[in-house]
């Protein structure tokens, strides 16, 4: 789909996007469908166009891009102002509370900001721990693990893991030992 907005809603899309976290795609079908739902009392404004048009191109389900369309027939235009009234119609209370929710847990795992994602299994007791320090701190999950991760030192671990690393090394420098000596020797012969 190419969503053909101006300036200001293009800039109000973005905006929703950034605050829940979520793609320009799913807060466009979200309001999509919330102006399906809609009972218009008046008529629709006709969206006209402020500023120069930017083309936003979406991947939508194809049913309800079809939903849509026969909505903007039914109104008397084309779908590009019809979504343009739409966008200009909702607030950020209009969104779903899962997705308000999200936002207020600051979903740090939707940050560009780190390379690496991992999922991290945790016992009862250290879950209670977490969710202890979450609220002294008033800080994400995400935020406290790579805090406590930030300040550890080789001698925080328990004595039973100094040794095992201690082993690893000790088979890591026989290893390489061992290889060394396998080596073949290789001769080089210079003719002259």
């Amino acid at each position: 789909m190419d969503a053909r907005l101006d300036a200001a809603t293009r800039q109000k899309i973005d905006d929703l996007a950034r605050h829940f976290h979520q793609p320009r795609a799913a807060v466009l079908c979200h309001i999509m469908h919330r102006g399906l739902s809609r009972e218009h009392l008046g008529p629709l404004d006709q969206g006209d166009v402020q500023g120069q048009v930017r083309h936003l191109y979406l991947y939508v389900p194809s049913d309800l891009y079809d939903h849509v369309e026969k909505a903007a027939t039914a109104a008397g235009m084309n779908i590009a102002p019809w979504l343009r009234h739409m966008v200009r119609q909702i607030t950020i209370t209009d969104f779903p509370a899962s997705w308000q929710e999200a936002r207020s847990e600051k979903r740090s795992q939707d940050s560009r900001t780190y390379g690496t994602r991992f999922m991290l299994w945790l016992d009862d007791p250290s879950q209670t721990k977490l969710r202890q320090l979450i609220t002294q701190f008033g800080a994400s999950k995400a935020e406290m693990i790579r805090q406590l991760i930030a300040q550890a030192e080789p001698e925080d671990f328990p004595p039973s893991w100094q040794m095992r690393a201690a082993v690893l090394r000790g088979q890591q420098v026989q290893n390489k030992a061992m290889r060394h000596v396998q080596e073949p020797r290789r001769s080089c012969a210079v003719w002259k």
